[in-house]
């Protein structure tokens, strides 16, 4: 089988690890695989596999006569009725969409996918330790900073107003950093000023790959608020950098997180349970490094090794 891989276009640092490690592993089941983000000119090849959601491949591939596949990763929460449409129009046009849980698995099957939907697990490609400087958050005179990534959009703005209610009630040494940007920013900030935070929060704007994760692997713990992300790709990232994550009750991350396991969960949408999920971490002697040994063993269960034997099987029997 011939496979044509596009790349994501936002992978970090350049690197689409999805696409180098499917490449790698095709060889010893008689494959060729080729990497390039544009198709044109002549038939690509047997199969298009296009990692993450790309409208302008799958409709290249399919007018080259190819048959598609799509590693499905986002939920398009907030999404416009128009954009969700060609979403939902190119992937049920799919002969197989790979999804890496099963909250994604059931929003693809809700559109009809159900035939082409497949498990593929995500593996997680670690940035080696010694390429990432050590930053410090002194500045922020806190014994508990806290990190948030997140697109400050219509769709998870409930959460991070969830969230800076939360930092607002709390008494302990707790400072909230920000990662992220979007059109809710300005509405964001002026919420701070009114819960008199401006000196518990910080917003750092969207930052590099490396310089988020340097963040988390400096903060006390990792919040996500709104459990939006199709698969919560940051949630995991914190785990294999050996922060504990806070996590909402909602979407994926209940399939990611087991509370008080390999981290805390609280109620989405509830400042007070929030506060008791941060406030136990802060509080109960021993917690955090059981929570980071649990979250090491978590991330073993996302290997390369498992992903490319799982994309293969899904693939070959196109």
């Amino acid at each position: 089988m011939r496979i044509w891989l596009v790349p994501d276009p936002e992978s970090p640092n350049g690197d689409d690890a999805f696409c180098r490690e499917i490449a790698r592993g095709a060889v010893a089941r008689g494959h060729v695989a080729v990497i390039s983000p544009t198709i044109s000119g002549a038939l690509p090849g047997d199969l298009v596999l296009v990692n993450r959601f790309q409208s302008e491949p799958l409709r290249l591939a399919r007018a080259a006569g190819c048959k598609t596949a799509i590693r499905f990763i986002d939920s398009y929460p907030g999404a416009d009725a128009e954009a969700l449409n060609e979403v939902r129009g190119l992937t049920l046009a799919a002969d197989r969409v790979l999804v890496p849980n099963l909250h994604l698995a059931t929003l693809v099957k809700s559109w009809g996918a159900n035939g082409q939907v497949r498990q593929v697990p995500y593996a997680y490609d670690k940035i080696p330790a010694q390429a990432i400087a050590m930053v410090t958050v002194r500045a922020s005179r806190s014994s508990f900073p806290v990190v948030c990534c997140s697109s400050f959009d219509r769709a998870a703005l409930p959460g991070l107003e969830t969230l800076v209610l939360a930092v607002s009630r709390l008494r302990l040494g707790c400072h909230l950093f920000l990662i992220g940007e979007g059109p809710g920013e300005l509405a964001l900030k002026e919420r701070v000023r009114q819960l008199a935070i401006t000196d518990k929060v910080s917003f750092l704007g969207k930052l590099p790959h490396q310089k988020t994760l340097e963040y988390i692997r400096a903060s006390k713990a990792y919040i996500d608020p709104c459990g939006l992300e199709g698969f919560p790709t940051m949630g995991l990232y914190a785990l294999a950098e050996g922060c504990p994550v806070i996590a909402a009750k909602a979407g994926a991350l209940t399939e990611l997180i087991q509370d008080r396991v390999n981290g805390m969960m609280f109620n989405h949408g509830s400042p007070a349970s929030l506060c008791e999920a941060i406030v136990t971490l802060w509080s109960v002697r021993g917690l955090s490094l059981r929570l980071i040994e649990e979250g090491i063993r978590t991330i073993s269960n996302h290997s390369w090794e498992h992903t490319v034997q799982a994309v293969f099987e899904a693939l070959e029997d196109l």
